[in-house]
Protein backbone atom coordinates (compact mmCIF):
# COMPACT_ATOMS: atom_id res chain seq x y z
CA UNK A 1 0.00 0.00 0.00
CA UNK A 2 1.83 3.31 -0.87
CA UNK A 3 1.07 6.36 1.78
CA UNK A 4 2.20 9.66 2.04
CA UNK A 5 5.12 9.82 5.03
CA UNK A 6 4.96 12.06 7.44
CA UNK A 7 8.13 12.55 7.56
CA UNK A 8 9.27 12.99 3.93
CA UNK A 9 6.37 14.02 2.71
CA UNK A 10 7.64 10.82 -0.16
CA UNK A 11 4.85 8.96 -1.94
CA UNK A 12 6.35 5.18 -0.85
CA UNK A 13 4.90 1.27 -0.98
CA UNK A 14 5.55 1.66 3.32
CA UNK A 15 5.24 -2.25 5.35
CA UNK A 16 2.91 -2.65 7.83
CA UNK A 17 3.46 -4.44 10.72
CA UNK A 18 0.86 -4.83 13.92
CA UNK A 19 2.78 -4.61 17.51
CA UNK A 20 1.21 -4.31 20.88
CA UNK A 21 -2.04 -3.07 20.03
CA UNK A 22 -1.05 -1.14 17.19
CA UNK A 23 -0.41 -0.91 13.34
CA UNK A 24 3.26 0.59 12.72
CA UNK A 25 4.25 1.61 9.17
CA UNK A 26 7.58 2.15 8.24
CA UNK A 27 8.62 4.59 5.24
CA UNK A 28 11.34 2.68 2.96
CA UNK A 29 12.26 5.76 2.10
CA UNK A 30 13.59 7.32 5.09
CA UNK A 31 13.12 4.88 8.14
CA UNK A 32 10.35 6.70 9.71
CA UNK A 33 7.68 4.71 11.74
CA UNK A 34 4.07 5.60 12.03
CA UNK A 35 1.68 3.94 14.18
CA UNK A 36 -2.00 3.93 14.68
CA UNK A 37 -4.27 1.98 17.68
CA UNK A 38 -6.22 -0.69 16.56
CA UNK A 39 -10.00 0.53 17.11
CA UNK A 40 -11.50 -1.59 20.00
CA UNK A 41 -13.64 -4.30 19.85
CA UNK A 42 -17.08 -3.84 19.59
CA UNK A 43 -18.93 -4.11 23.22
CA UNK A 44 -20.70 -7.87 23.98
CA UNK A 45 -24.38 -7.83 23.78
CA UNK A 46 -25.67 -6.22 26.62
CA UNK A 47 -27.99 -9.07 28.98
CA UNK A 48 -30.78 -6.47 30.09
CA UNK A 49 -33.99 -8.59 29.92
CA UNK A 50 -36.31 -7.92 26.67
CA UNK A 51 -39.51 -6.79 26.58
CA UNK A 52 -41.76 -9.50 25.77
CA UNK A 53 -43.70 -8.09 22.90
CA UNK A 54 -41.19 -6.38 20.99
CA UNK A 55 -38.04 -7.89 22.12
CA UNK A 56 -36.66 -4.39 22.49
CA UNK A 57 -33.75 -4.35 25.94
CA UNK A 58 -35.38 -3.10 28.67
CA UNK A 59 -33.22 0.02 30.79
CA UNK A 60 -32.34 -0.41 33.90
CA UNK A 61 -35.06 1.42 36.06
CA UNK A 62 -37.24 2.09 33.66
CA UNK A 63 -41.04 1.27 34.59
CA UNK A 64 -42.38 0.46 30.66
CA UNK A 65 -40.88 -0.51 27.60
CA UNK A 66 -39.02 2.61 25.68
CA UNK A 67 -40.30 1.25 22.13
CA UNK A 68 -43.61 -0.63 22.53
CA UNK A 69 -44.64 1.33 26.32
CA UNK A 70 -45.52 -2.04 28.08
CA UNK A 71 -45.55 -1.57 31.24
CA UNK A 72 -43.01 -3.42 33.73
CA UNK A 73 -45.53 -3.80 35.66
CA UNK A 74 -47.92 -5.82 33.46
CA UNK A 75 -45.25 -7.77 31.24
CA UNK A 76 -45.71 -11.06 33.28
CA UNK A 77 -49.54 -11.24 32.93
CA UNK A 78 -48.70 -10.11 29.09
CA UNK A 79 -46.54 -13.37 28.65
CA UNK A 80 -49.30 -15.80 30.38
CA UNK A 81 -51.69 -14.19 28.49
CA UNK A 82 -49.51 -14.45 24.95
CA UNK A 83 -48.86 -17.91 26.12
CA UNK A 84 -52.00 -19.46 26.95
CA UNK A 85 -53.38 -18.58 23.65
CA UNK A 86 -50.89 -20.53 21.60
CA UNK A 87 -51.46 -24.67 21.37
CA UNK A 88 -49.14 -26.58 23.27
CA UNK A 89 -47.44 -28.54 20.19
CA UNK A 90 -46.29 -24.43 18.61
CA UNK A 91 -44.58 -23.97 21.78
CA UNK A 92 -43.20 -27.39 22.52
CA UNK A 93 -41.77 -26.52 18.56
CA UNK A 94 -40.20 -23.81 19.45
CA UNK A 95 -38.59 -25.47 22.70
CA UNK A 96 -37.55 -27.75 20.28
CA UNK A 97 -36.00 -25.56 17.72
CA UNK A 98 -33.91 -23.83 20.94
CA UNK A 99 -32.15 -27.00 21.61
CA UNK A 100 -30.44 -27.36 18.23
CA UNK A 101 -30.92 -23.73 16.69
CA UNK A 102 -28.54 -24.33 13.83
CA UNK A 103 -30.65 -27.22 12.33
CA UNK A 104 -33.04 -25.39 9.72
CA UNK A 105 -35.69 -28.51 9.43
CA UNK A 106 -36.91 -27.74 13.02
CA UNK A 107 -37.46 -23.80 12.24
CA UNK A 108 -39.44 -25.57 9.08
CA UNK A 109 -41.64 -27.43 11.75
CA UNK A 110 -42.04 -24.68 13.87
CA UNK A 111 -43.15 -22.33 10.63
CA UNK A 112 -45.29 -25.20 9.41
CA UNK A 113 -47.32 -25.43 12.82
CA UNK A 114 -47.11 -21.82 13.34
CA UNK A 115 -48.84 -21.60 10.00
CA UNK A 116 -51.12 -24.19 10.46
CA UNK A 117 -52.39 -22.10 14.26
CA UNK A 118 -52.55 -18.76 12.30
CA UNK A 119 -49.40 -17.78 15.68
CA UNK A 120 -47.50 -15.46 13.23
CA UNK A 121 -47.51 -12.97 15.85
CA UNK A 122 -46.45 -14.99 18.69
CA UNK A 123 -43.70 -16.53 16.55
CA UNK A 124 -42.37 -13.65 16.10
CA UNK A 125 -42.35 -12.30 19.29
CA UNK A 126 -40.12 -15.36 20.12
CA UNK A 127 -37.56 -14.58 16.90
CA UNK A 128 -37.59 -11.01 18.08
CA UNK A 129 -35.75 -11.99 21.85
CA UNK A 130 -32.89 -12.89 19.57
CA UNK A 131 -32.09 -9.75 18.38
CA UNK A 132 -28.77 -9.90 16.18
CA UNK A 133 -28.87 -13.71 15.37
CA UNK A 134 -28.45 -14.29 11.81
CA UNK A 135 -30.89 -17.30 11.59
CA UNK A 136 -33.58 -15.29 13.68
CA UNK A 137 -33.83 -12.78 11.34
CA UNK A 138 -34.68 -14.77 8.32
CA UNK A 139 -37.04 -16.30 9.68
CA UNK A 140 -39.06 -13.63 10.79
CA UNK A 141 -38.38 -12.48 7.21
CA UNK A 142 -40.18 -16.32 6.44
CA UNK A 143 -42.72 -15.41 9.03
CA UNK A 144 -43.81 -12.13 6.90
CA UNK A 145 -43.69 -13.89 3.84
CA UNK A 146 -45.75 -16.27 4.92
CA UNK A 147 -47.94 -14.43 7.08
CA UNK A 148 -48.93 -11.88 3.95
CA UNK A 149 -49.48 -15.22 1.57
CA UNK A 150 -52.14 -16.09 4.47
CA UNK A 151 -54.03 -12.56 4.33
CA UNK A 152 -54.02 -13.00 0.55
CA UNK A 153 -55.40 -16.00 0.24
CA UNK A 154 -58.04 -15.72 3.00
CA UNK A 155 -59.04 -12.37 1.76
CA UNK A 156 -62.89 -12.36 -0.05
CA UNK A 157 -64.54 -9.36 -2.44
CA UNK A 158 -66.72 -7.34 -0.12
CA UNK A 159 -70.48 -6.91 -1.21
CA UNK A 160 -71.24 -3.84 -2.67
CA UNK A 161 -73.95 -2.51 -0.80
CA UNK A 162 -75.52 -0.44 -3.72
CA UNK A 163 -75.37 -2.24 -6.79
CA UNK A 164 -77.60 -5.03 -5.34
CA UNK A 165 -80.80 -2.95 -5.51
CA UNK A 166 -79.84 -1.86 -8.58
CA UNK A 167 -80.13 -5.46 -10.61
CA UNK A 168 -83.13 -6.38 -8.58
CA UNK A 169 -84.75 -3.19 -10.14
CA UNK A 170 -82.98 -4.33 -13.61
CA UNK A 171 -84.83 -8.03 -13.02
CA UNK A 172 -88.17 -6.47 -12.47
CA UNK A 173 -87.85 -4.29 -15.03
CA UNK A 174 -86.79 -7.39 -17.42
CA UNK A 175 -89.91 -9.23 -16.67
CA UNK A 176 -92.56 -6.24 -17.79
CA UNK A 177 -90.89 -6.02 -21.06
CA UNK A 178 -91.10 -9.98 -21.51
CA UNK A 179 -94.81 -9.57 -20.51
CA UNK A 180 -95.74 -6.41 -22.53
CA UNK A 181 -94.11 -7.80 -25.84
CA UNK A 182 -96.33 -11.47 -24.74
CA UNK A 183 -99.13 -9.13 -24.80
CA UNK A 184 -98.86 -7.60 -28.24
CA UNK A 185 -97.89 -10.52 -30.12
CA UNK A 186 -101.00 -12.35 -28.73
CA UNK A 187 -103.15 -8.95 -29.73
CA UNK A 188 -101.37 -9.10 -33.07
CA UNK A 189 -102.23 -13.14 -33.30
CA UNK A 190 -105.80 -12.46 -32.78
CA UNK A 191 -106.89 -9.76 -34.65
CA UNK A 192 -106.42 -11.34 -38.12
CA UNK A 193 -108.62 -14.02 -36.67
CA UNK A 194 -111.36 -11.64 -35.59
CA UNK A 195 -111.29 -9.70 -39.64
CA UNK A 196 -111.24 -13.02 -41.43
CA UNK A 197 -114.59 -14.37 -39.61
CA UNK A 198 -118.26 -13.50 -41.76
CA UNK A 199 -120.08 -11.00 -40.90
CA UNK A 200 -123.67 -11.79 -38.80
CA UNK A 201 -126.54 -12.26 -40.78
CA UNK A 202 -129.51 -9.63 -40.26
CA UNK A 203 -132.51 -11.52 -38.28
CA UNK A 204 -135.37 -11.78 -40.53
CA UNK A 205 -138.46 -9.45 -40.02
CA UNK A 206 -141.42 -11.36 -38.02
CA UNK A 207 -144.33 -13.09 -40.03
CA UNK A 208 -147.87 -11.74 -38.56
CA UNK A 209 -150.29 -14.48 -38.89
CA UNK A 210 -153.52 -13.60 -41.21
CA UNK A 211 -156.19 -13.10 -39.72
CA UNK A 212 -160.18 -13.42 -41.15
CA UNK A 213 -161.14 -10.34 -43.22
CA UNK A 214 -157.50 -9.19 -43.43
CA UNK A 215 -156.52 -7.89 -47.15
CA UNK A 216 -154.10 -10.18 -48.77
CA UNK A 217 -151.55 -7.99 -50.12
CA UNK A 218 -148.88 -10.16 -52.71
CA UNK A 219 -146.10 -8.92 -50.41
CA UNK A 220 -147.63 -11.01 -47.35
CA UNK A 221 -147.40 -13.91 -49.64
CA UNK A 222 -143.56 -13.67 -49.74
Amino acid sequence: MRVECESCRELAAVSLAVEAGAVRATCPACGHVTSAALAAAPAAASDAPLCPKCGSARRAGASACSACGLAVERMAAYIDARDAAVPDSVRAAWAHAGEAWSEATRHDELLRLVAAHNCYAWAAGRYRTRSGDAIAARQLDRLRRAAEATLLASATARPDPVARPYRAAIGVLAVLIVVIVVGLLYAFVRQPAATSASPARAPAAPVHPLTPGHPVSPSSLK
